[in-house]
């Protein structure tokens, strides 16, 4: 008798036991069977995965992606140029190889012999077909070039012709709006990530620059030269991602 009770004990204990090891087996615990884990992760990519196909998923994506790509990538300041004794602005990189770069530039011109100095707006658009990487994280651009429009802000200039001068006293449309082109080369230092924190390159670059007004007035004038209508221009340039 003393002995079925024992036997009668140890089933009540062992039976629990069995049965809750057997139903972590069937669910699939991760502890206990790695296959089922990996099953159970997979299932729930699927479901994430079939989430994103929904069409509100695709439309919030779209929405953030297309917001995401008007946060600026660089800052910029450059001197000279055209554009005013010193610019800075802000500048977005895109591209298969980031190898276009949009720029907005603010700049200023002191007054000299004026009564006042001037504010000047460029939007600016580069292109660097391809670079060179050489040693301790530097890359050199052989080649940059592209082309800006720059605006002064005053009264003194204008877009078109004021009524106080006779009719085609001016042969050139604008005083206000000045096209340019130019082409340079660059140097960039990438930031090792150990100590990157804000900045991942900077870039230092030279420009060589004419505007509309020059070129027309080479072409009129033949004692006009190339190197009198050539600018410099230097810059630093820091990409940001």
């Amino acid at each position: 008798m003393h002995k079925l009770r024992l036997i009668i004990s140890w089933a009540m204990v062992a039976c629990p036991l069995w049965v809750w090891s057997m139903a972590a087996d069937d669910n699939g615990d991760p502890d206990r069977d790695p296959q089922a884990a990996a099953e159970t992760v997979a299932d729930s990519s699927v479901y994430v995965q079939q989430a994103e196909l929904r069409p509100y998923d695709r439309r919030i994506h779209r929405y953030r992606k297309y917001w995401a790509s008007l946060i600026p990538t660089s800052l910029v300041v450059q001197g000279a140029g055209n554009m005013g004794l010193l610019s800075a602005g802000i500048g977005w990189h895109y591209g298969g190889h980031r190898q276009w770069e949009t720029e907005l530039l603010f700049g200023y011109i002191p007054k000299y012999k004026s009564s006042r100095g001037k504010l000047t707006i460029t939007l600016k658009e580069n292109y660097t077909p391809w670079s060179i990487s050489l040693r301790h994280n530097y890359e050199f651009e052989p080649l940059r070039c592209g082309i800006y429009v720059n605006t002064v802000a005053g009264h003194e200039f204008w877009q078109r012709q004021p009524h106080r001068y006779p009719d085609k006293y001016y042969d050139f449309l604008s005083t206000k709006l000045r096209w340019n082109i130019f082409v340079g080369q660059g140097i960039e230092k990438e930031i090792s990530r150990d100590n990157r924190k804000w900045v991942k390159s900077v870039t230092f670059f030279y420009e060589v620059s004419t505007c509309d007004l020059y070129v027309r007035l080479m072409v009129l004038d033949q004692q006009v030269k190339l190197n009198d209508i050539l600018g410099l221009s230097l810059g630093c340039r820091f990409l940001l991602q």
